[in-house]
């Protein structure tokens, strides 16, 4: 299976939706609009890892503290984590303490705590390497590409694909900002809204009319805040009939401008 992958577009939803929900109805949101089954404990470590922040002052973020693992349980991981894996550690952990605690949970709560395994991965004097006395065994792979052979996976520009969300994306000759290469995929929402209107403001974004995400047509594209898409997944927009959208989307707008001009007055 491949691994879950924290896109931008689902950072900045939970960046927006942080400033107007707690956690947990963070997450049911979340999981709505992206037809996902993230737990609450997921989100708030993805809030956590990338520094989202609610903006709100006091016990307004409702974060809980509770202690999952007793005084026995936590001197045992102290004491035994030093000489053997993470996955070591879980399985001896469960049968000592008749528990079904996952790797993650295990590697989580030794990271949070500071509890060190005290191995490097690093080679120590004396070590041996794995492949000692291996020398002229194998063989370099000469011959089977030749310079200037084009691999048969290469896709040509243009070429389209479905997100796990469900949405269109599509190859466009433009750098790839962390591999360096000259193509990339792009959401073809807003690649064809830039094509046909120009550049999307900042803290705006690129929504579908008609919630399908395979319609890209021009027609079908509009531009709203980050704050009015997060009103429109509340109200279950996707799943509105044909006909109640536009009264739904009229409301949300008026909805976000109301909060704006609280805000002001206070």
């Amino acid at each position: 299976m491949p691994r879950f992958k924290w896109t931008i577009e689902r950072l900045d939803f939970l960046r927006t939706g942080y400033q107007f929900m707690n956690v947990r109805d963070l997450t049911k949101s979340f999981n709505n609009h992206f037809g996902l089954d993230k737990t609450e404990t997921s989100i708030r470590a993805t809030l956590t890892n990338h520094k989202i922040r609610c903006g709100r002052k006091g016990n307004c973020c409702l974060k809980r503290r509770t202690r999952q693992l007793t005084r026995e349980q936590e001197q045992y991981l102290q004491d035994i984590y030093k000489d053997i894996s993470a996955a070591e550690l879980t399985d001896l952990f469960n049968n000592r303490f008749s528990t079904n605690k996952t790797l993650q949970q295990i590697k989580s709560f030794v990271h949070n705590h500071g509890i060190k395994s005290g191995r490097t991965g690093q080679y120590t004097k004396g070590d041996m390497p794995w492949n000692t006395g291996t020398k002229g065994m194998t063989k370099a792979n000469s011959g089977s590409f030749q310079k200037g052979d084009v691999p048969a996976n290469i896709k040509p520009l243009g070429d389209e694909r479905i997100t796990k969300d469900g949405f269109i994306e599509i190859k466009v000759a433009e750098r790839n900002p962390h591999t360096g290469s000259p193509t990339r995929y792009r959401h073809k929402q807003r690649y064809v809204y830039e094509q046909n209107f120009g550049p999307v403001p900042k803290d705006m974004v690129v929504a579908l009319k008609d919630a399908d995400k395979l319609n890209c047509e021009p027609e079908n594209l509009m531009l709203i805040s980050r704050a009015e898409l997060l009103t429109l997944s509340r109200h279950g927009y996707r799943e509105m009939p044909a006909e109640l959208k536009p009264s739904v989307l009229a409301l949300s707008k008026l909805q976000v401008k109301a909060r704006a001009m609280e805000k002001e007055v206070s």
